[in-house]
């Protein structure tokens, strides 16, 4: 049974990218600061953990990028319809007048019925090529008295079609199948509850992001049908590269096929482009970890609070999630370390970022002297619970390591 997760944490993730681009800009090139340095956002670290999340722990990640049938991403709204189905309405009732079966168990979707005017209200400023169009007659008919609405209970399974996803119950008693999009229906039955004034219930939506592990951890900003924010528990700072050269070098590629926009149709060339990579770079990212960030959130909807098991997965990510994203960018880009500071329970003790403590040298030897002598301090030594180093000795070569830190691969 899982136990709740109450030390805060402060640490650093090292990333080595050789001949690799770990985080470019939009032109292609390695983010580099204005002083020369190269740099990247707390963004790239992030994508690469959630990527690791989903694909091998197979987790709920929200903030990630997903497709619908015609290969377009979704908004912010259809990712959560994707993994909750519905949006959690303040309105309640015993009695629907629209109804959804999924094989096994039938739930309603809109209780009571609703008025002529809220069908109406849903198409106001919706222009002629609308999808929503499309149903406006099957909303029109649930306002009329060509329906009954029912309770859950009365409504009879065996009077359903093999394939029946959404149907409504007529004045006669049959059971009508939706035949419609089940998106767009779904989407005008939002529209049709805000108006009846059932909005999105901020609690329930909550608690289901803070289901998904990456909202737990890194937090979520949601503005779609509701606006909420989550602070979330692991911070993460923008890379530095450390190593002591920032050295960027461009190549030109060759696509095998020609360019459709060439000006000559008797054109033999193909398309040539560019790609950029930085010869070697070692970025320190600085993190924290405090559990406390979503407590009022997590009394706020009884949800589970941050386990011990979240903080595994924290760990796994931050050691193997930039290895296992192996793109033909980022060929050559891999965690390196990762350095755990875990604080004992109830310690209030704050550190500094370790970016700016990290060194790493000419040898492309890992030093950690600055960060040992700060560790090394008593007010701070009685604090630490346990220190970790997580690196593949085979590889990579650590100086100064803080005392007691215990060792283990990546």
């Amino acid at each position: 049974m899982s136990t709740t997760f109450n030390n805060r944490v402060y640490g650093a993730a090292i990333i080595k990218s050789i001949n690799s681009n770990y985080n470019a800009d939009f032109s292609g090139q390695p983010r580099k600061l204005p002083n020369g340095t190269v740099y990247a956002t707390d963004k790239a670290l992030k994508y690469s953990i959630r990527n690791y999340w989903k694909n091998i722990l197979k987790e709920n990640v929200f903030f990630f990028k997903s497709y619908d049938d015609m290969m377009k991403p979704r908004t912010l709204d259809e990712r959560y319809l994707e993994l909750f189905k519905d949006f959690k309405r303040d309105i309640t009732s015993d009695k629907y007048c629209l109804f959804q079966f999924d094989g096994d168990n039938i739930k309603g979707l809109i209780p009571n019925q609703p008025k002529s005017k809220n069908v109406k209200d849903v198409y106001k400023g919706v222009d002629e090529e609308d999808e929503l169009n499309s149903i406006k007659e099957f909303l029109t008919i649930l306002s009329t008295k060509k329906i009954q609405i029912s309770t859950l209970n009365n409504v009879n399974k065996d009077n359903l079609e093999e394939d029946t996803n959404i149907f409504y119950i007529d004045n006669n008693g049959k059971y009508v199948k939706v035949l419609e999009d089940e998106f767009i229906v779904k989407k005008g039955v939002d529209m049709l509850l805000e108006n009846m004034g059932g909005g999105v219930n901020r609690t329930l939506t909550l608690k289901d992001l803070l289901s998904c592990l990456d909202v737990r951890l890194f937090g979520a900003t949601y503005a779609g049908q509701t606006n909420i924010s989550v602070h979330g528990t692991c911070q993460i700072t923008h890379g530095l590269n450390k190593f002591t050269e920032n050295v960027i070098y461009s190549e030109q590629i060759m696509s095998p096929f020609k360019n459709s926009n060439s000006a000559s149709a008797d054109s033999t060339m193909t398309t040539l482009g560019t790609q950029s990579r930085l010869q070697e770079g070692h970025y320190v990212h600085h993190f924290s970890v405090n559990p406390q960030n979503i407590e009022e959130d997590v009394k706020r909807t009884n949800s589970e609070s941050l386990t011990p098991e979240d903080i595994d997965k924290l760990k796994e990510g931050l050691r193997r999630g930039a290895t296992y994203y192996d793109s033909a960018a980022k060929a050559g880009t891999e965690n390196e370390l990762l350095l755990w500071i875990q604080l004992k329970p109830g310690s209030k003790l704050v550190l500094p970022s370790f970016v700016s403590l990290i060194d790493v040298n000419e040898n492309k030897e890992i030093d950690l002297s600055k960060v040992s002598a700060l560790l090394s301090k008593e007010h701070i030594k009685t604090e630490i619970e346990k220190i970790e180093i997580y690196y593949n000795k085979a590889n990579t070569e650590v100086l100064a390591a803080p005392a007691g830190a215990e060792f283990s691969e990546l």
